[in-house]
């Protein structure tokens, strides 16, 4: 599948608007405390409170832009040296991610940018279940990133038995959740993807590595994106995104 990735986007954007080379914006960012990122959830086993991820925040002249990472790294600094930071660390590249929604957002390119909270999750995920429900009615769905209250809606929609899921956290790998194995996202990618009609999948995705074999896999299959971090990404290549209730 063509892809654009978060660094070709950005040189664009920078090629395309030369004001922000020249202007002096400082990016701050930082991960953020589980508060902040998602307030006080009932629900106490979203990743971002189990510890396995944190949310990244760029902000670029009062535009804020987020991406997941289990690689948080803290950068000030003009928006052209985040280029030149090396490629091969996670962490820079959810940096390049995080600053890419930010500068997408201030030129008026991306919304939907910053991750709702406290029962707000719980709200999007039946929305999101809801509306896979609305356009393809009962089908087989393929969850790739674990998010649990999805995951829990999807199951409650659809049936345990018509979803297949996938994560990366080897804590979740080879569990029963809601019903449903979690199979392994390293080795189990194709199973879901082919088993399912219709996929949600993290946009985790695309500050992780992992896009490209997620990605090259689907073929024609359905799918939407969900969270903050696929905000501008998703815009530029054209994927459906699910985050209703993100601001």
């Amino acid at each position: 599948m063509q892809f654009k990735d978060a660094r070709e986007v950005l040189k664009s954007l920078l090629n395309q608007n030369k004001e922000l080379n020249n202007l002096d914006i400082t990016i701050s960012s930082r991960a953020l405390k589980n508060e902040e990122a998602i307030g006080h959830p009932d629900r106490k086993d979203f990743p971002l409170l189990t510890g396995k991820e944190v949310l990244l925040q760029a902000e670029v002249d009062g535009s804020l832009g987020q991406a997941f990472t289990s690689d948080p790294i803290a950068y000030q600094g003009n928006i052209p040296g985040i280029l030149d930071l090396p490629a091969e660390r996670l962490g820079n590249y959810a940096l390049l991610v995080a600053t890419l929604n930010a500068v997408s957002r201030k030129l008026g390119l991306a919304d939907h940018t910053i991750h709702c909270i406290d029962n707000e999750p719980e709200t999007c995920a039946g929305k999101i279940s809801q509306n896979v429900l609305e356009k393809h009615g009962l089908c087989k769905i393929g969850i790739i990133g674990y998010q649990p209250a999805i995951l829990e809606n999807c199951a409650r929609l659809f049936g345990a038995d018509n979803i297949k899921i996938s994560d990366l956290n080897r804590k979740n790998v080879g569990s029963l959740r809601y019903g449903v194995k979690v199979l392994d996202g390293l080795t189990d990618t194709k199973e879901v993807v082919e088993f399912a009609d219709v996929l949600l999948i993290t946009g985790s995705i695309l500050a992780n590595g992992t896009d490209r074999s997620v990605l090259d896999e689907l073929e024609n299959k359905q799918f939407y994106l969900f969270g903050t971090t696929c905000a501008a990404l998703a815009n530029f290549n054209h994927f459906k995104r699910l985050c209703p209730l993100s601001r």
